[in-house]
């Protein structure tokens, strides 16, 4: 398929999208009617906001030609069935998966729907000013869920990939922050196979820009460390004068954020435990 070719204009329950070839989505109507469509993804997954005897479901279907994939439908189709393990690793910081299988050219995976907006999508820098805003405690509590997450997964043997801001919801009047895309980690032993891996490169370590280099835990902490300073400091520029966050805890994020993978902690469990003890230094309302 020439992924230069013009894209077709679909319509499904009065919401207007696009695809490289038209597509039946009439298997959606069981779940309800459709009231949102993203199909600008660079990921190959056509997603869909449902309403209906299930309540609000988002679901996510790869086998569409969608117009901003570069790749096959089938392989998109086949990573998001692999990721499927790792979405049944349940966790309240991860968005809850409620059913997946086969279904029409590919292959669909049906979410709860979560009342949050992304960290940083359309209106990211008026979101994260959001959070930034927030009570420290109530942002520690969130960073906290999301840093448990990486540890849970890590030790069933994850490495994240395509971790950033994008991936995360949150629902700032609940205090709460999901990540809800995990399609692209890899089960250990991972090792750099684009040269440039996935991702934002605010949020990437060194080794995820070097071909062959090994992407072990370290390369995770570094991924979390660096939505520390996206919430308490300058993601771009990680220096202490930039920190606005307690600061007990900016030794633990410039740890994780090294260059080099050696001098982070070697596990998340190790960041973690250490970020914990950080906070526990804090006084309840600093």
């Amino acid at each position: 398929m020439d992924q230069k070719s013009n894209p077709v204009n679909c319509r499904i329950d009065g919401i207007s999208f696009q695809l490289r070839v038209p597509e039946d989505f009439s298997w959606l109507q069981k779940y309800g009617t459709v009231f949102q469509v993203l199909d600008q993804q660079t990921s190959g997954n056509l997603c869909f906001g449902v309403d209906g005897l299930y309540g609000r479901l988002f679901i996510k279907y790869a086998g569409a030609h969608t117009v901003n994939y570069a790749g096959h439908p089938v392989d998109a189709a086949i990573t998001l069935q692999k990721a499927m393990p790792l979405y049944e690793a349940k966790h309240p910081a991860l968005t809850e998966l409620l059913a997946h299988g086969p279904v029409a050219n590919g292959y669909a995976a049906v979410f709860a729907w979560q009342e949050g907006l992304p960290l940083r999508g359309a209106n990211g820098e008026k979101n994260i000013h959001q959070l930034r805003i927030l009570p420290r405690w109530q942002i520690l509590s969130m960073l906290d869920g999301v840093y448990d997450l990486h540890q849970h997964l890590a030790e069933k043997g994850y490495i994240a990939v395509d971790f950033y801001d994008g991936n995360l919801l949150v629902d700032m009047a609940a205090g709460k922050m999901w990540v809800c895309d995990v399609d692209l980690y890899r089960n250990k032993p991972a090792y750099n196979d684009r040269g440039r891996m996935p991702g934002s490169s605010r949020f990437m370590s060194p080794e995820e820009f070097q071909l062959g280099a090994p992407l072990t835990e370290s390369t995770t902490v570094f991924n979390l460390g660096a939505l520390a300073f996206e919430a308490f400091g300058d993601n771009m520029d990680r220096k202490k004068k930039n920190w606005h966050g307690p600061s007990v805890l900016f030794d633990v994020a410039a740890r994780v954020t090294d260059e080099n993978p050696f001098r982070r902690y070697a596990t998340v469990r190790a960041f973690l435990s250490a970020w914990r003890e950080a906070v526990k230094l804090l006084n309840i309302d600093e």
